[in-house]
């Protein structure tokens, strides 16, 4: 089920404004790509909370019980560029690679796919995140 910007999860709640519009975003591109709900969810908020820590931007509302203020990253971890993902294709084609919200690059082989985005990655300084078959992230490369 898509997301809107008035009707989302509930664990999103205590997320500002901006942020949670983000992880929205991402949960909703997720799910076009096949996840389930549970995992887009997870996936997006994680996601949206780097986003805005790289921007120096507030992750949580005040008065809410979890951290608030804005989370700072050191200067060595921001980039400019959203982070890339390699993933499973969810039409069982081979591996994709995403960026915000769309492919960059696809093919047969994990390997191939990696090796494109790796670049791509080092050349915008950003995150390169692979995935395994089941969504999770078993590598984590920073380049920014």
């Amino acid at each position: 089920m898509p997301w809107t910007y008035s009707d989302y999860p509930v664990s999103m709640k205590n997320l500002t404004a901006e942020v949670r519009r983000k992880a929205i975003d991402i949960a909703n591109a997720l799910l076009s790509d096949g996840y389930e709900d549970g995992r887009a969810i997870a996936i997006a908020t994680a996601q949206a909370e780097k986003w805005a820590q790289r921007r120096d931007k507030q992750i949580a509302k005040k008065n809410t019980g979890g951290t608030t203020g804005k989370a700072v990253a050191p200067e060595s971890e921001k980039g400019d560029g959203e982070a890339i993902h390699v993933v499973c294709d969810p039409e069982g084609t081979g591996w994709v690679a995403t960026q915000d919200q769309k492919r960059i690059a696809q093919g047969q082989a994990k390997d191939d796919v990696i090796h494109k985005c790796d670049e791509k990655a080092r050349a915008q300084k950003v995150e390169l995140y692979i995935h395994d078959q089941q969504g999770d992230v078993v590598e984590a490369r920073d380049y920014t």
